[in-house]
């Protein structure tokens, strides 16, 4: 509960219509008092497999938002706009487990077989694009590297360009046990850049948590 005031004030400062969290290691019956806290006026949380983990999506009433499908480790909902006409938003988390990434790998590219509506799919990924995504200690193994950047390929989603500080999870830091990875990002289709042609990416760096939170702004202005 101490970060919910920290997150309460990202949400007015920002006036974010849609919040996805990650790892909220609470029961669904919570997640309604959050959405009070927060002040939003919907929320949708499946229902969570083990003790840690956990998942929740928040809108507010401007949004014309139902939800799809779901599972423990993601959350589809139909985003319809009046203007622009439909589009997808998935919030994922990523397997954390090593023993699972080719799991999560699928799992993505499953889910790009199942919309043809322009997509956004954003959250903790668990997984880097590039070896220079992570600072500090054992570099990440190539054929992990490898698998997820040839999953994002072949769900065919772009990764969207992160403004500001460059890493978005941090351990241990100012010990020489130190270690930063770009773990949270927004990938999208084609069809989803060419609807929001001037949406940005930033790493808002407001630390509640081991993850800094990022903000997609899909009308921002070029």
């Amino acid at each position: 509960m101490c970060v919910i005031p920290k997150i309460k004030f990202l949400v007015r400062y920002y006036k974010s219509d849609i919040l996805f969290l990650c790892e909220t290691i609470v029961q669904v019956n919570k997640i309604e008092e959050f959405r009070y806290l927060l002040g939003y006026d919907s929320c949708f949380a499946p229902v969570r497999n083990s003790r840690g983990g956990g998942i929740a999506l928040f809108w507010r009433n401007m949004v014309n938002c139902s939800i799809v499908n779901y599972l423990a480790n993601h959350i589809s909902a139909k985003i319809e706009e009046v203007n622009r006409g439909a589009w997808m938003f998935t919030g994922f988390y990523g397997f954390p487990e090593i023993g699972r990434r080719r799991d999560s790998w699928n799992f993505i590219c499953g889910l790009a077989r199942q919309t043809s509506l322009p997509w956004c799919l954003m959250g903790d990924f668990n997984d880097i694009l590039h070896a220079d995504e992570k600072k500090g200690m054992a570099t990440r193994p190539n054929w992990l590297i490898r698998g997820f950047r040839k999953a994002v390929q072949d769900a065919g989603l772009i990764d969207v360009h992160m403004e500001g500080y460059p890493f978005t999870w941090f351990k241990s830091l100012d010990t020489t046990h130190a270690v930063e990875e770009k773990l949270d990002r927004a990938l999208v289709t084609n069809f989803w850049m060419h609807m929001f042609p001037n949406a940005k990416l930033e790493n808002l760096v407001a630390p509640s948590s081991d993850h800094f939170p990022i903000l997609l702004d899909k009308t921002s202005v070029a």
